[in-house]
């Protein structure tokens, strides 16, 4: 609506500068609390708290770790793949912030404590996902679709 006001003089004329204002910071506040709200529980899972104990990690505490992060993650994705944003900057501008919170986070995650999971079984049970997967994921986000495509992105694991 912002942009429509900017782009018509006229109506940009009646309703002022003040209230374009207002209304992109609104908007900016809005997306700073979707994105705290939604990607922040994810990113729960992907510090280090509980993961050791004198030194050690604690297998069962990561395993369930990378299970709920999974099972969140495929919450998020499955709910937010049926969401339309139709203005595509906004729709970028949504999907590059996520990237750039959750990919770095992940990737450390992945870099500090993927390594003691068993290489084979645990890791493909354990580990759904590589960086690249999440990050492809993200793309999918705002455009409507009702069905996802987010097993054949796992499969594809480099």
């Amino acid at each position: 609506i912002v942009q429509k006001i900017k782009g018509s003089a006229e109506i940009h004329e009646v309703m002022g500068d003040t209230w374009c204002w207002k209304r992109s910071s609104e908007l900016r506040n809005y997306h700073k609390s979707y994105q705290r709200e939604t990607w922040g529980k994810l990113l729960g899972f992907l510090g280090h708290e509980g993961l050791m104990h004198n030194g050690k990690i604690v297998k069962p505490n990561l395993k369930e770790r990378f299970k709920s992060f999974n099972a969140t993650f495929d919450e998020i994705h499955k709910t937010q793949t049926t969401w339309v944003v139709n203005d595509e900057q906004l729709q970028s501008e949504l999907r590059v912030s996520i990237t750039a919170v959750m990919i770095p986070a992940y990737r450390a995650f992945m870099a500090r404590f993927g390594q003691y999971l068993d290489p084979g079984r645990q890791t493909e049970k354990y580990v759904k996902y590589q960086p690249e997967d999440i990050e492809d994921l993200i793309d999918e986000l705002f455009e409507g679709n009702t069905s996802s495509s987010s097993t054949a992105t796992a499969k594809r694991r480099t």
